[in-house]
């Protein structure tokens, strides 16, 4: 199936210099890295017949681990960290593939009565369609209350897979992304 549109977001990133080796825990001219826990992303985007889509160009952006965006008009008090961006621009190999790597992202408030669930935004620009969508991480609280997670028809599309990782403390998430024409 075809992975379901999500909102651009309110806090789509400006200013900001995109990761471009698909590492958002560091930032280029510091010497820290981000605060949090340190996830891996891999997957494929594919077609709906399941063929890889080469080169497609993904943009990434996220939440902090307190669950603040780099943007100005994020008014959370959370804290920002100065060593992440949360913002980077990859493309598939020619077998449609993709890792990133960077911080599990914090909930964070949309209201009085709604917190959104850890989740990482993605647009994927293929050869002939763009689609606009989030990951939401497996296990998450807070995944069966968000609104927009719960809209679409088939939540369990946008939920990534963990992938057993015995040795290495680092957290494994498998999240394909299949576009309609590719």
């Amino acid at each position: 199936m075809r992975t379901p549109h999500q909102i651009l977001g309110p806090f789509f990133p400006l200013g900001s210099n995109p990761a471009t080796q698909g590492d958002l825990t560091i930032v280029e001219g510091t010497d820290g890295r981000a605060q949090g826990e340190i996830v891996e992303v891999t997957g494929h985007v594919l077609n709906l017949r399941g063929k890889p889509v080469r080169g497609a160009k993904l943009t990434i952006w996220q939440a902090n681990t307190f669950g603040r965006y780099v943007h100005p008009n994020d008014s959370n008090p959370a804290p920002l960290d100065p060593n992440f961006v949360g913002f980077g621009i990859i493309r598939t190999g020619n077998d449609g593939a993709y890792r990133i790597k960077t911080v599990k992202p914090g909930p964070y408030p949309m209201g009085a009565d709604w917190m959104r669930a850890p989740h990482i935004h993605f647009e994927v620009q293929g050869q002939f369609e763009r689609l606009i969508t989030q990951m939401y991480f497996p296990g998450e609280p807070l995944n069966a209350c968000d609104r927009l997670l719960m809209s679409v028809p088939e939540p369990s599309l946008l939920i990534a897979k963990s992938i057993p990782q015995p040795h290495d403390h680092r957290r494994l998430l498998e999240f394909d992304i299949v576009l309609a024409r590719g």
